[in-house]
């Protein structure tokens, strides 16, 4: 059974906080045991806002904190229908004969991003392009990035702004901790300019194609690690958007699974064989159940106790 908790601060740390504190408590009043932190997942809902070029206003961070006890969610009991025993002893050998003929398929695919209560699908009359595009030049100018050009377009339902410029390096950031805090805000502003959400995406000379394409690639490289040594295998900590990459990725490897550990920016993902890792046990002949092969020694008779191990030598000299 999964429980959650939202908690609001005027930080992200104080909002995740607030959160875990109360989720905490949620537990205990269901009387579950305390959990460590390790197994709780956080997402972030909202960043907070601070006023920018007077556009926006402020607001506090929310972070949603859940944590799964791994116990089925009790479900009351389905009304009795009036059975007819006849009925059901001939749809029984069908359901058998359909269960034979059932072949075993490959993992289901990741399932769709749900679409959002508020969300629209967009269209160029749905938003004003030319306050976006402004909007993210003057980010862009606020970073001191001389001849950046922004266009903008309507794709499948997103809107898709485009970055051109001579230094990429300082829109996109550290492995595009920038870039996504561009896009963002940008989203942000577009919510509250058309009063519904529309989805966003920044790209700036391709990184966003190039970096997908890297994450599936290191993804199926360490899958592979996963299937020969039967071991497990650590990424180091990525964005919420770069992890969705590596879980969709190996759900369509046989054999290895994805999870998510830790909080925070420090969210990391886990592959490792289906079903976890299974530890050999040690056998008793030496280090790692190793045996040379060689037979044991056998030890020798016991001396006689009165028998002397070193004796007095005579030396015969030779007669003049």
């Amino acid at each position: 059974m999964i429980y959650e908790y939202i908690g609001t601060g005027k930080t992200r740390e104080a909002a995740a906080k607030a959160a875990v504190d109360g989720l905490m408590a949620k537990l205990a009043a269901a009387g579950v045991k305390r959990p460590n932190t390790a197994e709780l997942h956080e997402e972030v809902i909202a960043l907070p806002k601070k006023k920018f070029f007077g556009l926006l206003g402020s607001s506090d961070a929310e972070v949603k904190v859940s944590y799964d006890d791994g116990k089925k969610e009790k479900k009351p009991a389905p009304r009795k229908q009036a059975q007819k025993p006849q009925q059901r002893a001939e749809r029984a050998p069908q359901r058998k004969e359909e269960a034979k003929a059932a072949k075993p398929q490959r993992k289901a695919p990741a399932a769709e991003r749900p679409q959002r209560e508020d969300e629209v699908v967009l269209t160029e009359k749905d938003i004003d392009m030319n306050a976006a595009i402004s909007y993210l030049k003057a980010m862009i100018d606020g970073l001191k990035v001389e001849n950046a050009q922004v266009t903008g377009e309507v794709k499948d339902g997103v809107l898709e702004l485009i970055v051109n410029c001579n230094d990429y390096g300082i829109i996109i950031g550290r492995r595009g901790e920038t870039l996504d805090s561009l896009q963002y805000l940008t989203g942000l502003a577009v919510k509250k300019a058309c009063g519904k959400y529309i989805r966003v995406a920044i790209n700036v000379g391709d990184y966003r194609e190039k970096r997908n394409e890297t994450l599936k690639n290191i993804a199926r490289k360490h899958a592979d690690y996963v299937l020969r040594t039967g071991r497990r295998y650590t990424f180091e900590p990525m964005n919420p958007y770069e992890r969705r990459i590596i879980h969709t990725t190996v759900q369509e490897i046989e054999g290895v699974e994805s999870m998510s550990v830790g909080m925070g920016q420090d969210r990391k993902v886990v592959l490792q064989p289906e079903g976890g890792v299974k530890y050999r046990q040690g056998g008793s002949a030496g280090r790692r159940g190793y045996s040379s092969g060689r037979p044991a020694a056998k030890k020798s008779a016991p001396l006689p106790k009165d028998f002397t191990k070193f004796g007095k030598i005579e030396v015969e000299k030779d007669s003049e």
